[in-house]
């Protein structure tokens, strides 16, 4: 049941650190040479622009809720602590792109 706990939220992490990478690769891409006012202006408006990316990230961060919901409905300790934890990320990047 460790486990469990342990491993849902760092597979949680790992995917959305491989999605923020993949989208940083190709904003390098699109942005290559151009001025810096460009690219700030780029990558702020880059998952509003695509939206094949703004469905990933948000099923990415609204997942462990639905998870959370059904672990809790089944009783399952081990799952309740890893998609709490999940989600707790999920609002924690949530707030930080808010915010910055």
């Amino acid at each position: 049941m460790k486990r469990l706990e342990v491993k849902i939220p760092v597979t949680h992490i790992i995917l959305l650190i491989i999605f923020f990478i993949v989208v940083q690769l190709i904003i390098k891409n699109e942005i290559q040479g151009e001025s810096g006012f460009y690219e700030f202006i780029y990558r702020l408006t880059f998952l509003l622009t695509h939206d094949l990316f703004s469905i990933i990230l948000g099923v990415l961060l609204i997942i462990p809720i639905p998870l959370l919901i059904l672990s809790a409905y089944k009783k399952r300790k081990d799952l309740i602590i890893g998609f709490s934890i999940s989600l707790l990320t999920s609002i924690l990047i949530i707030l930080m792109a808010l915010f910055s």
